[in-house]
């Protein structure tokens, strides 16, 4: 069944990228309303639903867009709200960007976890696989297979010599998400910091908020060992919400945000109707 929060969560903070202030309000909404986010700052409020033909934007984040207007960094929210069960609720922002909490998911879930989560009472639509869909660019691969459930299988490779290859498997529930996936933060290599500073991303970021990631060591200390790749499997959850509830087993090789959206486009053409 269809679920929505049982009350609304309040919560202020800044902007990953942007590094501005903002102020959400996730409030509960009507089956098959879907996720909406709203900009409430505009002279005229703007709705943006969370769906695949609203994305502008895959530079080191995934960006929202509609009249004008956009929501950058959407994708840890996303995740927390499908990995927790709900498929209904309007989330207002006063400015451009998803606040970015602790640089994982578990704010969030912990937000949810204190609004509650309630039932609906009418069917979740799941989107279903015949046949299986793949997608490629420059070395980075992805595929999704028909499967009876979510399951997410990434391979994170690197000649980095802290870092190497990663990879993790789960299959997508509201217990596994939260215990093994939601804390895991975004990562940051030191010296690639100060030119994503130069194209104005990453200026909210800290040392608390992501994994940062040294010439000969990690700069902080990590919650997973390998906290990296289940922090890429929290990207695709966020990103893949964009389609809805969706059984499928998706296998990345080395992916990122702008392959996710090419996967989820695809998807949702062959699973139309």
């Amino acid at each position: 069944m269809q679920c929505t929060l049982r009350e609304e969560i309040c919560y202020e903070g800044i902007g990953l990228h942007s590094g501005k202030p903002v102020h959400m309000t996730i409030k509960p909404a009507a089956p098959d309303s879907g996720l909406v986010f709203r900009r409430v700052d505009l002279p005229e409020p703007v709705e943006i639903p969370a769906r695949i033909e609203f994305v502008v934007d895959t530079r080191l984040n995934t960006t929202l867009g509609s009249q004008g207007a956009k929501i950058m960094t959407v994708e840890h929210l996303l995740a927390s709200l499908a990995g927790m069960g709900v498929d209904n609720a309007v989330i207002e922002l006063d400015n451009e960007e998803v606040p970015v909490g602790d640089g994982s998911a578990l704010l969030f879930c912990q937000l949810i976890q204190r609004a509650g989560v309630v039932n609906q009472e009418v069917p979740r639509n799941y989107r279903q696989l015949q046949d299986p869909i793949s997608v490629s660019d420059q070395g980075r691969y992805m595929v999704a297979l028909p499967a009876d459930e979510f399951r997410v299988s990434f391979t994170f490779v690197t000649d980095h010599p802290v870092v190497g290859t990663q990879y993790a498997e789960y299959a997508i529930t509201s217990e596994t998400f939260l215990s093994e996936i939601a804390a895991a933060r975004t990562v940051g290599f030191a010296h690639q910091i100060e030119a994503m500073r130069r194209q104005g991303l990453a200026l909210g970021g800290s040392l608390e908020l992501a994994v940062v990631v040294g010439d000969s060591e990690y700069v902080n200390e990590l919650r997973f060992p390998n906290e990296i790749v289940r922090h890429k499997i929290l990207d695709i959850v966020g990103d893949l919400a964009l389609l809805g509830p969706l059984k499928a087993h998706v296998i990345a090789i080395k992916s990122g945000h702008q392959l996710d959206a090419m996967l989820a486009q695809k998807l949702a053409a062959a699973t139309a109707g």
